[in-house]
Formats: C-alpha cells, structure tokens, sequence
C-alpha cells in the first residue's frame, strides 16, 4: 500500500486547497514528487543500512565469541602448564622414589654384607666326612657348642644337650662301654637317651674348658645330677687329650651300694687302668723317671769316671 494514500495522510489535494499551505497545483506537484522520492528512499534503501548494522553486531558478536574462544584457549594453555608441572613434580616425585630405592638398595646390599661378613666371622658348624661319618663333637675352636646351655653353675660350668652337639655314632659307643663297665659290677645300664654335655672351666694353657659326658640312668636321675648335684648314680667320661691322641676317663658310682670306680679307656674301647687317665699317665710318667734314675745309680763307678773326663775335655 502506498503511503502517500494511507488513511491517515490527507489528501495532497486538501493540502494544496488549505489556508495553511497556500501552495500551487504546480508546486503541489513537486512536492508529491519529492515525497515519494523520499518514501521510495526509506523503503528501498533502508534494508541496505539495516543490513549493513546487523553484519557490525554480528562482527562485534564474532569478536566476542573470539576472544572468549581466546580466553578459553589461554585457560586450556594454564591448564597444560598446570599439568606440565603437575608432570615436572611427577618427575621430580619419580626421581626421589627412584634415589630412595636406590639408597634402599644400598643399604639392603650394605646389610647384606654385613650379614655376609658377619657369617664369615663366624665359625662353620663341623660336618660329616666323606665316608658320612660325624664327628665326635659339634665344638668350635673355643670349644663351645653352636647352642645355648639348658643350665649354668654358680661356678661357671654348662650343661649342653647331647643332641645337635654330640656324634650319634659315638654317644652309642660310649653307652656300650658304660654297659660293659657297669656289668662288672651288676649296676644299673643306661640307655643313652639322657645325656648332657657338660664344660668345666679350666685356668690352665689356652683356659679351654674341660669336656665331659653326664649319662644318667633316667629323666628324675638326671634331675637330681645337674640341679641338686647330688647324684645317686654317676656316668661320666672325661675327655682327656695326650700326644694329639683322645682318652677317656671312666666314672661310676652307685651310693647306696657304696661303690665307686674308674677307668681309662683309648679309642679302641680298651681299658689301659682302673684309674683315672691323668693319673695314669702321671703314674707311667714318674716310673719311667724312676726307671731312669736307678738305671743311672746301676752304671759302674768307671763308666762315671770316662764320662767326667770326656765331659773336662769338651
């Protein structure tokens, strides 16, 4: 609809016949003219300009979008430089784990050595030979078994399970030596199956400590030997040591029958006295010297001469 005819315009007519205007048909005419011009120009070019905004609000728009695309990207990059120094302290957290293993490495290694040099330092338990043989004792060189006493004297003497420290094959030797010694006079066997290793303290030479056997006829016998020490019934052996060669020293007792004996046995079983060894050999020692002696006092009085003259001209 043309706005020049629009209801509410008056007509150019009445315009150009008012008191008012006072204008000419002619330039009524003009006027008209110019109006729609000026109408035309509003409608048609107005679009263009109304475009034209619509395009600088949507650049301003896009310019927003933008930056806040811009701000997004800068808080991406915070981000990454926050989780490249959450890295960096994963780094430095994983070098620390790594220097504390490695010290813990260290000192396991140290420790280990240490366990390694301590285990060297300590004497090696004795072992079977060849053939499968034991030893007689499981002693070290101070002649101390590898375990701890079950009972300890005043005096400083130990008593020390058979077991784990003495020979099986020789504890069964000595039981039958005591049996056979034993049936000699009609006391009671033993069986072997209480026994005690028994150190006394020595103050002689190197101070090693005295070995010996306790066997006991049962669990109560052996009660009464070793805490009370006073015992019905001895079976002791005494190891002795003379020229590297081992002897023992036999005991036996009965109280109420009131018997008491000893013996000197060598390796072989075989009975040398019926004494102890020590004094058995002292006894084979102070003969020897008398021998000796009366041999010298037995020499003519001549030979003593010769002797006394070889011995000036020397």
């Amino acid at each position: 609809m043309n706005p020049l005819h629009s209801p509410t315009t008056p007509a150019l007519s009445e315009c150009a016949h008012s008191p008012v205007m006072g204008l000419s048909r002619t330039s009524s005419k003009w006027i008209t003219a110019f109006a729609g011009l000026v109408m035309f120009a509003t409608l048609n070019l107005g679009q263009p300009f109304m475009s034209l905004a619509h395009a600088g609000e949507e650049k301003k728009e896009e310019k927003k979008e933008e930056k806040k695309e811009g701000g997004e990207k800068k808080e991406e990059k915070k981000e990454e430089k926050k989780e490249g120094g959450e890295k960096k302290e994963e780094k430095k957290e994983g070098g620390e784990k790594k220097e504390g293993e490695k010290k813990e490495g260290e000192k396991k290694e140290g420790g280990e050595k240490k366990e390694g040099e301590a285990a060297k330092d300590k004497p090696a338990r004795p072992k079977r030979t060849f053939e499968g043989i034991e030893p007689l004792f499981y002693l070290d060189e101070a002649h101390r078994p590898f375990s701890e006493p079950f009972h300890k004297t005043e005096n400083g003497e130990e008593f020390f399970l058979c077991r784990a420290n003495v020979g099986e094959w020789y504890r069964e030797l000595n039981v039958e030596d005591f049996n056979k010694l034993a049936a000699k006079d009609d006391l009671t066997p033993i069986t072997g199956s209480t026994c005690a290793l028994h150190l006394i303290p020595s103050n002689l030479g190197k101070k090693l400590p005295y070995i010996a056997l306790e066997f006991y006829t049962g669990t109560e016998g052996m009660r009464e030997c070793v805490l009370t020490e006073e015992c019905p019934q001895v079976r002791t052996i005494i190891i002795y040591v003379k020229d590297k060669t081992l002897y023992r020293s036999f005991i036996l007792t009965d109280s109420k029958r009131h018997i008491h004996r000893q013996y000197c046995l060598n390796n072989a079983s075989e009975v040398l006295a019926a004494k102890s060894c020590w004094r058995h050999f002292q006894d084979v020692a102070t003969e020897k010297k008398n021998k000796e002696s009366k041999s010298e006092e037995d020499k003519p009085a001549v030979t003593h001469r010769r002797e006394h003259k070889e011995k000036k001209e020397e």
